[in-house]
């Protein structure tokens, strides 16, 4: 038996997912392939105004040990450089969320970018805080120590440390502890890890912020059956890693989505979040950017995607056609951002009750549902019959 999953691409082409469920032996190892097949009368994506899914900076580019791109990459330290600047421009200020006069005596960057524009922009701004940035690459503190040296940021050091290890600062120390698209260079199991290690290392009031991109969409068709080759083969991979039981799916836990669940299981109290829309649509101040990030992004991934997804040549093909399609002027894309920050419970931000959380031993359908269920109702009309006739039985008969 096999599956085919279809995405139209402009001019009326078609590139289509097959892939054997219950195939042979000898069809088991070969790749589902993308067959091009020519529809004619068929409107491009762009007139429909359908979305498909597009590349986000919180897709994950590593899967436990394995590093699917490699940091030091001139494409990945152009696209994470270019995608620093943008995120300034677009938010204006670091701390968007945060009120004016928050107290800061020391910050911690939990993954700079490769010129720590996020961290000598907080700099500027709090010359008498502390600020210091955490890297793996030995090159990218280099960079930012020379850059905050230039612009007389002489607060701001760099430290070279993996994020999967303890980090190994005193407790209670930060007042503030930042991190931009941890999804994308940190493994699903250093989640809980990581958390904890924030936890401890801010102090009474302290804050955690996190920002992420929650999902990406575009006009491109091309676009979207890259990232649906992308996150196929992110998916074997991660089946193979993990296997589970037969006839179930590995669940991919550590999602942007399920922050505020993660922190809020780790101690954090007061959690919120603020969504925001960088629009990257043809004629909007990010279009270019955006387009030059999509295709680093997707060069890079070649490797990955080619040898057990598709052919290199279909995989040159589709990328291509996405790059014609971005170039179109009805061309709409945008990212969904989402900022989530929490605190480490003080005499002013208490700890809720443990009572009061939703991870209680009662079914949520108790406290939760707000229409009473059919067989308590049927249960009800049943004791009510059954008091009404022994109090009949009870009640003496009226004597004239």
């Amino acid at each position: 038996m096999s599956h085919t999953q279809s995405i139209p691409l402009r001019h009326g082409l078609l590139f289509f997912f097959e892939e054997d469920v219950n195939g042979h032996q000898d069809r088991a190892t070969q790749p589902p392939i993308l067959l091009p097949q020519v529809q004619e009368d068929s409107p491009s994506p762009a007139s429909r105004g359908a979305l498909y899914p597009f590349y986000t900076p919180s897709d994950p580019l590593v899967l436990d040990e394995q590093v699917l791109v490699s940091p030091a990459h001139p494409l990945e330290w152009r696209r994470r450089s270019q995608q620093a600047r943008m995120l300034m421009q677009h938010f204006r200020v670091p701390l968007p969320e945060q009120p004016e006069g928050f107290p800061m005596k020391r910050i911690l960057d939990l993954a700079i970018d490769p010129n720590g524009e996020w961290l000598r922009h907080l700099a500027a701004r709090a010359p008498k805080a502390e600020c210091i940035g955490l890297t793996s690459q030995e090159i990218t503190a280099r960079q930012t120590a020379f850059f905050a040296a230039v612009q007389g940021c002489h607060h701001v050091s760099t430290q070279i440390c993996s994020l999967t290890r303890p980090l190994l600062f005193p407790a209670e120390s930060m007042d503030l502890i930042n991190g931009h698209f941890l999804h994308a260079i940190l493994p699903e199991y250093a989640w809980p890890l990581l958390l904890e290690d924030c936890f401890r290392l801010l102090r009474p009031g302290g804050v955690l912020r996190l920002l992420e991109c929650v999902q990406g969409k575009s006009t491109s068709a091309a676009a979207g059956t890259l990232c649906a080759t992308y996150r196929q083969q992110m998916d074997r991979l991660r089946a193979a890693a993990r296997p589970s039981a037969p006839g179930t799916q590995t669940i991919r836990s550590a999602r942007p989505e399920r922050l505020p669940i993660r922190m809020e299981k780790t101690g954090f109290v007061a959690i919120k979040q603020q969504e925001s829309l960088l629009d990257f649509s043809a004629r909007t101040p990010f279009h270019s950017t955006l387009r030059e990030q999509a295709d680093d992004f997707f060069q890079l991934l070649e490797p990955f995607c080619t040898p057990h997804a598709c052919s290199r040549e279909t995989y040159q093909q589709v990328y291509h056609e996405m790059q014609l399609e971005l170039l179109e002027p009805t061309f709409r894309g945008y990212w969904h951002l989402c900022t989530t920050w929490g605190y480490k419970p003080s005499r002013h931000i208490l700890r809720p009750i443990p009572s009061m959380h939703v991870e209680q031993p009662f079914p949520q359908v108790l406290y939760t549902c707000s229409l009473p269920c059919s067989l308590f109702i049927e249960q009800e009309e049943t004791q009510a019959h059954g008091n009404e006739q022994r109090r009949e039985m009870t009640t003496p008969a009226p004597t004239n």
